[in-house]
């Protein structure tokens, strides 16, 4: 059973296995770090019972005064865990 947790900074270290796959866009360490400082509690990983790192997503909120709406900049998920409703699961912990 895959569970979601906030992401944690020792995790850019662990991800690799999501980030290298193919359909996955991949960005430098610097735009992980911008999100885990400004939204930190939009930037939510998936991990598996062995604590290893399924899938992740990351968003943001934007806008100024009334006018603010959300942005999800990525969702992915390890090929082995896809088909499973897990970036389904990663949506709805952004509700």
């Amino acid at each position: 059973m895959t569970s979601t947790r906030p992401f944690e900074i020792d995790d850019l270290f662990r991800f690799n296995n999501v980030n290298l796959d193919v359909l996955t866009e991949t960005y430098n360490m610097s735009f992980y770090l911008q999100y885990m400082s400004t939204s930190p509690e939009l930037f939510t990983v998936a991990t598996s019972p062995d604590g290893s790192i399924t899938g992740y997503m990351l968003g943001k909120a934007e806008g100024t005064e009334e006018l603010w709406h959300g942005h999800v900049s990525a969702v992915t998920v390890q090929p082995l865990y896809r088909r499973l409703g897990l970036a389904r699961t990663l949506m709805e912990d952004l509700e």
